[in-house]
């Protein structure tokens, strides 16, 4: 890094300064009577050259300074449209920000177990399955790694006996490997790291997987060990816990928008008492 004074001395022989100093501040680049000042420039990253990052950052300035005096010079015959656009962004900027607040303040984020399931039941074929997914033990290992028999032979018997073996086996070991057959996952999404290409196994996928089988795979590197725990084919109705956290957010986005309306419905009941707001018919 650059100590100060090396740091100016390069400024000053790759820019040139425009009437370079005025109250003690070093001008650096200038666009029509304004400048850019050193100290308006921010510390260059550690692994970027300083004389280029400033020139990079002279250069941007200066663009954007030149295209506001050009759109300025552009619109200057219509300066009470520019006034109205920035008034409308204004106002959609507060009313936003102040819906904002109001929703952080007053929504309950909390949806119970029960109206989840309601919902899913009564709006059960908007959740129709668009691609497979599974419940799955998975296992990536070298094929040199040591004692892989060991792996081999216990994998399909996974439980809670040697559950704890098997992981110490392959935190040391495995490239990859998943337990937790709990989630649903997607099967295209899963099978990516799947030796499949030319692969006789997958010839029929669909039939594969409804078996709930454990296989095997191989490569010249690695051994794929894959338990198929559960399976839901594309086209049927979703797992409620594949969902749940979907069905989640659209209750909470309904109460979002129940609460603006009734706050947007109070606010205009209250003027009208208030005599603030009258509707001329």
């Amino acid at each position: 890094m650059f100590d100060r004074v090396n740091y100016v001395v390069l400024l000053i022989l790759i820019l040139s300064s425009c009437d370079n100093r005025q109250e003690n501040r070093l001008c650096i680049a200038k666009v029509y009577d304004e400048c850019l000042y050193l100290d308006q420039i921010p510390s260059p990253p550690s692994f970027q050259d300083s004389v280029l990052f400033v020139k990079n950052f002279a250069n941007n300035w200066a663009t954007q300074k030149l295209l506001l005096k050009k759109a300025e010079f552009n619109f200057k015959s219509h300066p009470h449209y520019i006034d109205s656009l920035l008034n409308v962004y204004r106002q959609s900027l507060l009313i936003h920000y102040y819906k904002e607040a109001i929703i952080q303040e007053n929504l309950d984020t909390i949806i119970s177990d029960s109206l989840i399931i309601d919902y899913f039941e009564k709006y059960k074929e908007n959740f129709r399955l668009k691609e497979d997914i599974i419940k799955v033990q998975y296992i990536k290992i070298r094929n040199i790694a040591p004692n892989i028999n060991f792996l081999t032979s216990n994998f399909s018997q996974i439980n809670e006996q040697n559950i704890d073996t098997i992981q110490e086996y392959c935190l040391q070991y495995a490239e990859q490997f998943y337990f937790d057959s709990n989630n649903w996952i997607s099967w295209t999404d899963f099978s990516k790291q799947l030796p499949i290409e030319g692969n006789y196994i997958f010839n029929q996928t669909r039939t594969l997987l409804k078996k709930k089988s454990n296989f095997e795979l191989n490569d010249s590197l690695f051994t794929y060990l894959v338990n198929v725990q559960n399976f839901c084919p594309k086209g049927t109705s979703s797992p409620l816990e594949y969902v749940s956290s979907i069905i989640k957010n659209i209750l909470i986005n309904k109460r979002k928008k129940e609460l603006i309306n009734n706050i947007e419905y109070e606010l205009v009941e209250e003027a009208i008492i208030n005599n603030n707001f009258e509707l001329n018919e």
